[in-house]
């Protein structure tokens, strides 16, 4: 009988040493020390074209495996950008996720290039019209206009500025600062889509449907108006 409680008690002690261990090995496990990192979170929901403020940014400690590859880490890479989909709070902000007001966004939204009040609006060019493929998206041009106007059965021939210092946004569909090379025929692009008024869309438009249309390339330092009025043949040739 004795024997029978000495090893029951051995047993016990037994027992008790591997508990011991166990709950001890449990311990440091949960206690290893997990790695993070600060990323750029939404503090509130973010709707969609949404300028970005301070106040709907939060910096967040979170595990280094839980950060996905595109996320922002300090929120001035975010700041004055614009959402390009709903961004929910809590969630990680992602770089693909936010577009420049400005439009230096390289994603190729042209929505996002045209400023507020202003209109993007696309004309066809030929080698002549068009400067022969030397217009590039960021340059600015003047618009010149050739009308035929009859009044009392005779025909004039005016020539007149329409528009001046108006941003080039793209050619065809290149938004890019490079443009876009020839094709084998030696054609940049056929169409130009510059960034104008409501009102100067619609004076364009008119002068394209009933006339012909001439882009003039500005200097990028050269933001004067010239205000030059219509001339007519006689204009040139009566000095």
């Amino acid at each position: 009988m004795k024997k029978v409680k000495i090893l029951a008690l051995v047993s016990a002690v037994i027992v008790a040493v591997l508990l011991y261990n166990f709950l001890n090995t449990m311990s440091k496990t949960a206690s290893v020390d997990v790695s993070k990192i600060g990323v750029i979170t939404a503090s509130v929901n973010i709707p969609a074209n949404t300028p970005i403020t301070e106040d709907m940014l939060t910096v967040s400690e979170l595990p280094i495996k839980a950060v996905q590859n595109d996320s922002i880490k300090a929120k001035e890479a975010a700041l004055g950008k614009v959402s390009s989909s709903e961004l929910l709070a809590g969630n990680q902000i992602l770089s693909t996720q936010l577009i420049s007001a400005d439009g230096g966004s390289g994603n190729g939204t042209l929505a996002y290039e045209i400023k507020p009040g202003m209109r993007a609006m696309s004309i066809g060019v030929s080698n002549l019209s068009g400067l022969v493929g030397m217009i590039k998206p960021k340059n600015t041009v003047d618009i010149i206009a050739q009308i035929q106007k009859t009044e009392n059965e005779k025909v004039t021939d005016y020539t007149t500025m329409l528009a001046e210092n108006i941003t080039v946004l793209a050619v065809d569909d290149v938004l890019s600062k490079e443009g876009k090379l020839p094709n084998e025929e030696g054609i940049s692009y056929t169409t130009v889509t510059l960034q104008v008024s409501p009102k100067q869309a619609l004076d364009i438009n008119m002068a394209e449907a009933k006339g012909a249309l001439r882009l003039i390339l500005r200097s990028p330092l050269d933001q004067d108006l010239s205000g030059l009025k219509s001339i007519t043949f006689d204009n040139i040739i009566l000095k």
